[in-house]
Formats: structure tokens, sequence, C-alpha cells
């Protein structure tokens, strides 16, 4: 092998090299880096019927001159409602109170499942929101929600 081809294959090696963390790193879903993370103290218990729309339990309480939002004033203002037979319509608006954009994903758990749901950039002093639909089984079904807020 002549010697100019041998070191043009050793700095390919190379740089192969510094590209394996880049191609074995994973935002699990996320389509932003973190900067913030914090859990939305929303919890809904849904209780699906063999028959029937499901009976949605929620218990929020509210404390005076408690610093509005998570991560420095953001606020997500989760909802649950009744869809089609077999499912919830989960709302989940997010309303940047701060003076940056930012971009915003919401981590759902349902019972033992997490979802991540792109709300995408939210502009300083706006709402942005997405709407899903998730299919529920006969039972009992706790739903909670997490802001991840990125740059």
């Amino acid at each position: 092998m002549p010697p100019a081809l041998r070191s043009r294959i050793a700095l390919l090696v190379l740089l192969g090299a510094f590209l394996i963390p880049i191609g074995m790193s994973s935002l699990r879903g996320l389509t932003h880096v973190l900067t913030c993370r914090d859990k939305a103290e929303i919890p809904f218990t849904l209780i699906v019927p063999e028959s029937g729309p499901p009976v949605i339990i929620s218990s929020r309480s509210i404390e005076r001159d408690a610093p509005s939002g998570v991560c420095g004033g953001l606020v997500l203002d989760m909802a649950v409602g009744p869809s089609d037979p077999g499912r919830a319509l989960l709302r989940l608006p997010i309303t940047n109170n701060t003076d940056f954009d930012w971009k915003g994903t919401v981590s759902v758990k349902l019972g033992s499942t997490v979802l991540p749901v792109e709300i995408g950039e939210i502009k300083a002093g706006q709402t942005a929101e997405d709407t899903i639909r998730v299919k529920v089984e006969p039972g009992e079904l706790e739903v909670n929600g997490s802001l991840l807020i990125g740059p």
C-alpha cells in the first residue's frame, strides 16, 4: 500500500473516531437541547368504564403570591377531555411569560408510558399548544406532564 494512501486512511479513521460520540448521542425523542426540565403539578386520573366516556378526576391547589409558572415564567396548563369512544383528548398549551423565545416539549406520562410532544417555538409573551388524542383502555390511568424547555 502506498504511503500517501495509508496516511489518508489513517486521517479518515481519526475523523471517524471523533464522530462516534455524536452518532451515539440521543435526545430521546426531543428536537432541542434541554436547559430546563420541570414537572407540571396538574395530575389527572382517568377512570375509563367498559362503555361510555371516561370520567376525569383532577385537583389543583393555588397558592396566593406563589411564583407563576416554572422554568422562570413558563406556564403549562394541561387539560384532559373526552374524545371518541376509547380515546381521550390532551390539550398542552405553554404560555411564555418571559422576555425570551423558547422551544418547548411536554413529556406526557400516561400510566407507565412516556410520550414527548413537541410544542415548538414559543415567542416571548405568546402561547403555543398542541392537542393529541390518546387511546385509553378500560380501568384507571394517571396522566402527568413535565415541561422540557430549550433555547
